[in-house]
């Protein structure tokens, strides 16, 4: 354990890239990442104030191109807190079901 009572189990690098996020219940919107590691992400929600809930399900995906002309995968993120800027979401290996 980390002497500042740091909880994270994998470390954050800044990043900031724009991703799509959606949910079941609302139509997508695009935010930016504000950090990223192994377990998740920090999202920016840029002004969008109807933040989903603590424990919906989501999925995010980057907006543009990672190389070549293929689009990027939807990852299954849960969020779990929260932040004065926007969401933090933890990856969810267990697919979504529609």
């Amino acid at each position: 354990m980390n002497d500042n009572n740091e909880k994270r189990q994998h470390p954050r690098l800044p990043v900031e890239v724009e991703v799509e996020l959606h949910r079941s219940d609302r139509s997508m919107c695009l935010v930016w990442t504000d950090d990223l590691s192994n377990g998740g992400v920090s999202l920016m929600m840029n002004g969008h104030g109807d933040w989903p809930p603590i424990g919906a399900r989501v999925q995010i995906r980057v907006s543009c191109p990672l190389g070549g002309d293929d689009e990027s995968p939807l990852v299954d993120a849960i969020v779990v807190r929260h932040t004065e800027a926007g969401i933090a979401v933890r990856f969810d290996e267990t697919p979504t079901r529609e």
